[in-house]
């Protein structure tokens, strides 16, 4: 669950490692919300495992496992997709984050390079933005 804020008109940027990896963490907009995996994903990124600790602590980023019944429906739908066979867990996991802090009123943008992931938030009617390249244009099924 995300943490006690109001979330009318908030939004909750969902971040995956390429954010990470692009720095967006230090840009200090906002609140940032991501899975265990994706930390598990960055965390042999010395610099990275170094400052998380310090973005949680000042409650910058929130670290949430989504709830398991969400994270079959983004399998479901990923295999539907066709996307299944190229993404990771933590890929699925914050889609899945996603759809959870949607459920709990938030605007949820998923901040991903990944063309997999961006394909199946369209289909889950989320928002999603690239970080270092042009994001995809039209869904593909």
């Amino acid at each position: 669950m995300a943490p006690d804020i109001n979330p009318s008109d908030r939004e909750a940027f969902v971040l995956d490692s390429t954010a990470f990896y692009a720095g967006i963490t230090s840009t200090g907009i906002s609140v940032y919300y991501t899975t265990p995996s994706v930390i598990r994903e960055v965390s042999n990124n010395k610099a990275l495992s170094m400052a998380i600790p310090a973005l949680i602590e000042s409650k910058r980023m929130m670290v949430i496992e989504p709830l398991n019944h969400i994270i079959e429906e983004v399998r479901l739908m990923a295999s539907k997709s066709g996307d299944n066979h190229k993404l990771s867990n933590a890929d699925i996991s914050i889609v899945a984050l996603g759809i959870q802090l949607r459920q709990e009123g938030y605007n949820a943008i998923i901040i991903s390079d990944d063309y997999s992931v961006q394909n199946l938030v369209r289909f889950f009617g989320l928002k999603f933005s690239p970080v270092m390249m042009r994001g995809i244009t039209k869904t593909i099924r």
